[in-house]
């Protein structure tokens, strides 16, 4: 498997500098933008494995981005630093399809299981080896 990257998508800087350094001294690949248009395009080249995004980036929501991030790679695995308390907001956020939700402020610790819950998560759904769609069910080969 590549590497693994993981982009911070926000708006507030006070989760991502603690998060920074914890989670590349793990390994893994990170990438930052506090631009959507950039977020978009980043998740769209598919090179995106996990995003952790901030409940609002320029002024929009985490409710209507996870939809549109889900439509461009469906395997990109999303888990949002939300600071609302809504049961709301948490419902529309799981319907949407996100893999987790914490809350602000960030326990490091938290974020960190989550993040390796994804990267397992993704290496469960893509196994590594030419053969594997032959012995997965519904996969009708091209």
């Amino acid at each position: 498997m590549k590497s693994k990257t993981i982009l911070f998508a926000y708006q507030d800087d006070s989760w991502t500098k603690p998060l920074l350094p914890s989670l590349s001294g793990m390994g893994y690949r990170i990438e930052t933008t506090k631009v959507v248009s950039e977020i978009i395009r980043k998740v769209r080249s598919r090179g995106m494995q996990v995003v952790l995004l901030d409940d609002q980036v320029e002024e929009i929501g985490a409710c209507d981005l996870v939809p549109l991030f889900k439509r461009l790679n469906p395997k990109a695995q999303i888990i949002v630093i939300s600071a609302e308390e809504s049961v709301g907001l948490a419902k529309r956020l799981r319907e949407a399809g996100i893999f987790y939700q914490a809350m602000k402020p960030v326990d490091l610790e938290e974020i960190r299981s989550a993040v390796a819950c994804a990267f397992e998560k993704i290496e469960r759904e893509q196994p590594d080896g030419w053969f594997a769609p032959l012995f997965l069910p519904g996969r009708v080969l091209a």
